[in-house]
């Protein structure tokens, strides 16, 4: 189970590195996360292709009060990604209105298209590839 208290301090204490950063560059090590972060199945999968994308996408990130899966406060993108038994339609619309109303874009996928590719050689043509890439390229989060 994370450690949500230590994951918000250490995002504070990356605050002011991440505002001084371009969106599509890292303010920290893309791994810094590892150890600190539990990740769900799901989430792994889905960090996998972020990663194999060189996209800027933090895991676990804290908004107004919860955590979304993976955001890039810079470009304010939050991705979600979750199985159909934590899937909650209406708890889910309230979170991304307020997302919303703060200047957020909020992007869904399910994690049966996160699993889609898994174990293959070449994840190049799985869902949540593409998925990844072109939030990637529409918002300009490709690492230079």
């Amino acid at each position: 189970m994370n450690d949500w208290n230590a994951l918000r301090k250490h995002y504070r204490a990356l605050t002011k590195a991440i505002e001084a950063t371009p969106k599509n560059e890292w303010a920290t090590d893309a791994y810094a996360f590892e150890g600190l972060v539990r990740m769900t199945p799901i989430e792994q999968w889905l960090w996998h292709d972020i990663r194999a994308v060189d996209a800027v996408l933090y895991p676990q990130f804290p908004i107004l009060g919860f955590f979304v899966d993976f955001a890039n406060p810079r470009a304010k993108v939050a991705i979600e990604c979750d199985g159909a038994a934590y899937h909650d339609e209406s708890k889910d619309a309230a979170r991304d209105a307020k997302l919303t109303n703060a200047g957020w874009v909020v992007y869904r996928i399910s994690g049966s298209d996160c699993r889609d590719g898994v174990g293959l050689d070449s994840g190049e043509n799985s869902k949540a590839r593409n998925f990844i890439k072109q939030i990637a390229m529409n918002h300009k989060l490709l690492r230079a």
